[in-house]
């Protein structure tokens, strides 16, 4: 039994080292620090007692938008407009077209934030 131990011990102790070197080394000290901070953060940022209104001028678009097309429609259009912008992006050999093609990423992720906002995030909406 100590003839396999010892080997194995020996092996578990370089993994555990060339880990570390990963974790903690110069060039990802920073992001792993970083990470750290945020996940100790995380909680302390959760809203539970947050409504549409806090978002102050926005409101009235978002109630505009949300209250002609229903929440799954917008989603998959919202979805839709990013992957033909993703494609549009790549496939662009012009500046104007990868502009183009990230003010429409923008629209899809709008599109995208309401349903989010509404099913996942338990956000009330307040549309008067």
């Amino acid at each position: 039994m100590k003839q396999y131990l010892a080997p194995f011990v020996k092996r578990a102790a370089r993994h555990a080292r060339s880990a570390c070197t990963r974790l903690f080394g110069r060039r990802e000290l920073r992001t792993t620090l970083i990470a750290a901070a945020l996940s100790a953060i995380a909680p302390m940022a959760s809203a539970s007692s947050t409504d549409l209104s806090d978002l102050g001028p926005a409101t009235d678009a978002i109630c505009l938008i949300s209250n002609y097309i229903s929440g799954p429609w917008l989603f998959c259009i919202g979805l839709v407009v990013m992957i033909v912008a993703f494609i549009a992006i790549a496939n662009s050999e012009s500046t104007i077209g990868k502009v183009l093609g990230s003010v429409f990423v923008g629209i899809g992720l709008a599109a995208c934030a309401i349903p989010v906002l509404k099913d996942h995030f338990k956000i009330a909406y307040v549309c008067t």
